[in-house]
């Protein structure tokens, strides 16, 4: 029985918005995480820790959001206009224009006869013209292109969900007092499991074997949240908190 050909799936369309995602998780995870870690070693209080992670929360959502949605939209400024001045140059030098398609071709490995006979043929198109311009001379890929605002809205949300996350056993010690340690025990793990899932979930697109995936984002993880907690036990030690604060 001959052996079914199993197609390839190149999945490089999808790589700014789950680049996003990812981002947006981690950094809630992480960087909320962090934040809310630090404040747990520095003050060993839940209440104070929900607080002060929820302020994180919806300040690094809105800070993040906006930031993607500007440096996304910056670049897609910077490109378009440098497509505006590939335009101009096929409207007004097309001879300097095929002849740039013939040493493309030329490079990689046509003749110089089957480089012109295909320039000769693309030049009859503008926009095929102006496609190959893009990709060969800009190294430009506009259909990689994402809407600014649709990835400054993903990296919020995702970013709300992950900084969510590490605070959910703090809240509920607050609400139903399971007791502090248990509350950090568990918020800990909450994130590690987290960071782990995304991380088998990203070797869809990385290449990396699962176990690879989820060790690298659960080890870096764990140095952030280490530090931080540290971190804040040792300013606690060095600003002592009045008996009765919190």
């Amino acid at each position: 029985m001959a052996e079914q050909h199993k197609e390839v799936q190149h999945r490089t369309e999808e790589a700014d918005v789950f680049r996003t995602k990812v981002f947006g998780v981690q950094d809630g995870l992480i960087g909320v995480g962090s934040i809310a870690l630090g404040a747990a070693g520095f003050s060993h209080n839940s209440l104070l820790v929900l607080i002060t992670g929820l302020i994180a929360t919806i300040a690094q959502a809105f800070s993040m959001g906006v930031g993607e949605y500007i440096s996304t939209r910056v670049r897609m400024q910077v490109f378009g206009n440098e497509i505006k001045k590939e335009n101009y140059e096929i409207e007004n030098y097309p001879e300097k224009e095929k002849d740039e398609l013939i040493s493309f071709y030329q490079e990689k490995g046509f003749s110089r006869e089957e480089s012109e006979r295909i320039a000769e043929i693309l030049m009859k198109n503008k926009d095929v013209v102006l496609h190959e311009m893009l990709i060969h001379e800009l190294k430009i890929f506009p259909e990689e292109f994402e809407r600014p605002a649709k990835l400054g809205l993903i990296m919020a949300f995702y970013l709300v969900v992950g900084g969510l996350i590490p605070l959910i056993p703090f809240g509920v010690d607050v609400a139903l007092k399971i007791g502090f340690d248990l509350a950090l025990i568990i918020s800990v793990a909450f994130i590690l499991i987290t960071l782990s899932v995304f991380g088998v979930a990203s070797t869809r697109y990385t290449g990396l074997s699962r176990p690879r995936g989820a060790l690298e984002q659960v080890g870096t993880g764990i140095l952030a949240l280490m530090g931080s907690y540290l971190a804040g036990y040792a300013l606690s030690l060095l600003f002592p908190v009045p008996t009765g604060l919190f």
